[in-house]
């Protein structure tokens, strides 16, 4: 049962990577009482992704143990291959440029061992909660007015607070800070569930089309995730959200096509995601700080998404420890120089993300390369 009333140290809107790194950065390092809020009910269904080995290095730092993550979590990627600019295949050029081992990543499981941990650290997770408003009180600490399904209205009062709450930046919007959208990306995609013995390599396919670009990947469980990725228009204008449709645009792929061949459709329908780039406003507000897809979203051809949130949400620990204990003007000084960096990191994004479309120039007509080559 929810109390009508609770005091927190830190309110964290958002249960994925970015929020409960946070949370379980603030658990294991200070001494502060932490409260993650999430929307949903946790069942949503998650999309795979391409990390390095460098994922590692971060569950260490939130104490957690790799093999507590299980078998079917992480599983090597042993090549690329992209059919990008060229029909001939290539090694895709990304914003990493590293030369680390890499993985494909189950979030499910992942996501679901960190909340763990933070409920076992006295962490407390509300599933299922809206925020309904927003207020400061006199002594400077956020008041929360919370809703939940079965426990009903609730109010949380916190002396500081973080937006993790992805692409949407709920919590943001609801205080006033503005954001800018770079493009109208989305991906939309279907999972397939391998049901032969052939040996499934495991590695990870791109290809460009006229109409966007595709991305497939063998994940943990012996599955396929098949995803397009696409402006919101041109997806709605070919009907993707429907099978058949999604299919028929699959069948004419000279490369993914081959992924699925042998396999079982595992979702009924496609599913659909935002996978726009954005930054927000960067303006600093009092003790409040926004992470991860909320602060900035990056196109997923830059495999920077989830190494972005997990690395916001240590740093936000950090900046969040110090704010509640340092004098306010150096704590101020720490958060401008944390949206700065921001502000600098994804100027630099697009710079990159602009060099990748533009070494596709066999559709320079088309709608979607189009709006790609020009400066933002």
């Amino acid at each position: 049962m929810v109390s009508s009333t609770m005091d927190t140290d830190v309110a964290i809107f958002g249960a994925g990577p970015a929020g409960a790194c946070t949370a379980l950065s603030l658990l294991n390092y200070t001494d502060l009482d932490i409260t993650l809020i999430e929307q949903s009910d946790l069942n949503r269904e998650r999309i795979g992704e391409h990390v390095t080995e460098s994922i590692f290095d971060f569950i260490d730092y939130l104490k957690i143990d790799a093999e507590a993550f299980g078998n079917d979590c992480f599983i090597p990627s042993f090549g690329s291959t992209s059919y990008w600019g060229s029909d001939l295949p290539g090694i895709r050029n990304s914003v990493f440029t590293t030369q680390q081992s890499t993985f494909q990543l189950n979030r499910e499981l992942f996501d679901f061992q960190l909340l763990e941990n933070i409920a076992d650290r006295n962490g407390k997770v509300i599933p299922r909660t809206h925020c309904k408003k927003i207020s400061k009180l006199e002594d400077n600490r956020w008041e929360l007015k919370l809703s939940h399904p079965t426990q009903g209205e609730f109010t949380l009062r916190s002396r500081f607070i973080v937006d993790a709450s992805g692409r949407n930046a709920n919590i943001s919007r609801q205080l006033g800070l503005g954001s800018k959208k770079v493009d109208d990306l989305m991906a939309v995609g279907r999972f397939f569930q391998c049901t032969n013995e052939q040996q499934r390599k495991q590695e990870y396919l791109i290809e460009s089309t006229e109409h966007g670009w595709w991305y497939g990947a063998l994940l943990p469980g012996n599955q396929y995730s098949v995803c397009f990725f696409s402006d919101a228009d041109i997806i709605a204008d070919l009907k993707l959200n429907q099978q058949s449709h999604f299919n028929a645009l699959l069948a004419k792929t000279k490369h993914i096509r081959k992924l699925v061949v042998g396999t079982k459709v595992i979702s009924p329908n496609p599913w659909v995601r935002k996978a726009y780039s954005q930054n927000n406003a960067f303006e600093s507000l009092p003790n409040f700080l926004a992470i991860g897809d909320a602060a900035c979203a990056f196109d997923p051809i830059s495999s920077l998404g989830i190494g972005f949130a997990l690395s916001s949400g240590c740093h936000a620990a950090k900046l969040i420890d110090a704010n509640l204990s340092e004098p306010k003007n150096d704590q101020a000084q720490l958060i401008n120089q944390f949206q700065t960096d921001l502000h600098n990191q994804f100027d630099h994004y697009l710079t990159l993300r602009q060099q990748i479309y533009q070494q596709e120039n066999r559709w320079n007509e088309a709608p979607f390369w189009l709006r790609r080559q020009s400066n933002h």
